[in-house]
């Protein structure tokens, strides 16, 4: 006997025993009777037993062939209907999903003004928002959506899919109370004697990212007394160090307008920093996928 039934021929068998004729049934399949005759031949090897009794005016089924329809229509419905539910969901969105970000602002800035909104507009969809700010790991850290991380996620894990999330200018900043007691650094040579607030996991971690005049990137690694994952607008506030950041953040805006941070070397200001939405990569875009960055997208104009 061997095991190998295919599921065409469960229901061309099916179809066989509820018509009693096999050129009733090749009608109904838009098939040729010996194809029809040929499948059920093939299963009954499959089956290693005979399903049918053939006479030149009849088919009927064997003892065994009775048994069999049994089991086999109670599969093909079981098949008919998982048809029916995945045409039912094929664009459904429904079930959880997870976002992963960097920054406590994304979801207070970017997420939550229009949190409701979405949720209304899905009402069979769940999210979960979460925070990581140190470097991300797929196969530790299993979400749906990694929103606005760096190129290095993309390096390290190419099976991900990625969408621009922004491409803009990476500012340099300080306090006055740095500047002052530090000088004021006028061109790259200048900051040889500087300190910077090192972010955690860069790599290195004490270094300042600027641009040529002539377009190159130019990493800059000075003496960092401070390397965090957090708080480093705060750091630089309190006369730390230079920081990189972006001009349009939240904080520092805030930070220039209130005199606590200014602007430093803005010729030297890189201007392609990018960042980028992951997602796992699948033969199609999960329908809860699709619907959150499509969303969020088309928000972006109203970010704070």
């Amino acid at each position: 006997m061997s095991n190998a039934m295919q599921l065409r021929e469960l229901r061309t068998f099916e179809l066989v025993a509820q018509e009693g004729n096999m050129t009733k049934a090749a009608a109904l399949m838009s098939k040729s009777v010996m194809a029809v005759s040929k499948q059920i031949s093939n299963l009954e090897h499959s089956v290693g037993q005979a399903l049918f009794i053939r006479t030149r005016r009849e088919l009927k089924l064997t003892e065994y062939g009775r048994e069999f329809l049994k089991r086999c229509t109670a599969l093909n419905n079981q098949h008919r209907e998982l048809q029916r539910w995945v045409q039912s969901t094929e664009y459904e969105v429904s079930g959880e999903i997870r976002i992963l970000t960097q920054a406590n602002e994304v979801i207070t800035e970017t997420f939550t003004p229009w949190i409701g909104e979405f949720l209304k507009k899905y009402p069979l969809l769940n999210v979960v928002l979460d925070v990581k700010e140190s470097l991300v790991d797929i196969a530790h850290d299993e979400y749906d959506i990694y929103w606005g991380v760096g190129s290095y996620l993309g390096d390290r894990f190419n099976g991900l899919k990625q969408r621009s999330l922004y491409n803009e200018r990476y500012g340099i900043f300080a306090s006055p109370e740095y500047l002052k007691r530090k000088g004021t650094p006028k061109v790259p040579d200048d900051l040889e004697t500087h300190d910077v607030v090192g972010y955690l996991y860069n790599q290195p971690s004490n270094v300042l990212v600027l641009q040529s005049q002539t377009g190159e990137v130019i990493h800059k690694t000075l003496n960092s007394r401070v390397k965090a994952v957090a708080g480093m607008v705060e750091c630089a506030q309190s006369g730390l160090g230079l920081i990189n950041a972006l001009p349009k953040a939240k904080q520092i805006e805030e930070a220039v307008e209130d005199g606590s941070l200014v602007p430093v070397m803005e010729e030297y200001w890189w201007d392609r920093a990018e960042a980028f939405i992951y997602y796992h990569q699948t033969v199609t875009v999960e329908p809860k996928v699709r619907a959150f960055i499509d969303f969020y997208l088309d928000k972006r104009p109203h970010w704070a």
